[in-house]
């Protein structure tokens, strides 16, 4: 049996390039004005609400940061991994950051401007 881990984490210090994407995103985030962060197995963004989950795994190559944007409402973009509807009215928008290039993409900083809107509801 394996005892190997390949736990969440959601702060990136020990993955340069992971740690690089995310705070790329986080000074978007709060380019925005005023969230909360909190950095759990995940690091999350919140106003009245979460809207924003970042983490990578153990196990996980540098330079991959894995994303979920909360929206009420289902965003079709071929950039994101998929979409799921968490329930009524709940949609979770999967993102797999892999470049600077995408941390720092229009169409990403539409949605998370989306999330923040959604949060402050």
């Amino acid at each position: 049996m394996s005892t190997i881990s390949n736990k969440m984490m959601g702060t990136f210090t020990s993955k340069p390039k992971t740690q690089q994407y995310f705070e790329i995103i986080e000074d978007y985030v709060t380019s925005l004005g005023e969230c909360k962060k909190e950095i759990k197995a995940q690091a999350s963004f919140s106003v009245n609400r979460k809207f924003l989950w970042l983490w990578t795994y153990e196990k996980t190559s540098d330079g991959t940061l894995y994303m979920t944007v909360c929206l009420d409402k289902q965003l079709n973009n071929p950039h994101f991994h998929y979409v799921t509807q968490v329930s009524p009215n709940r949609w979770n928008h999967h993102i797999v950051v892999k470049s600077e290039e995408t941390a720092r993409s229009d169409w990403l900083q539409q949605l998370v401007q989306k999330g923040v809107k959604f949060a402050k509801k």
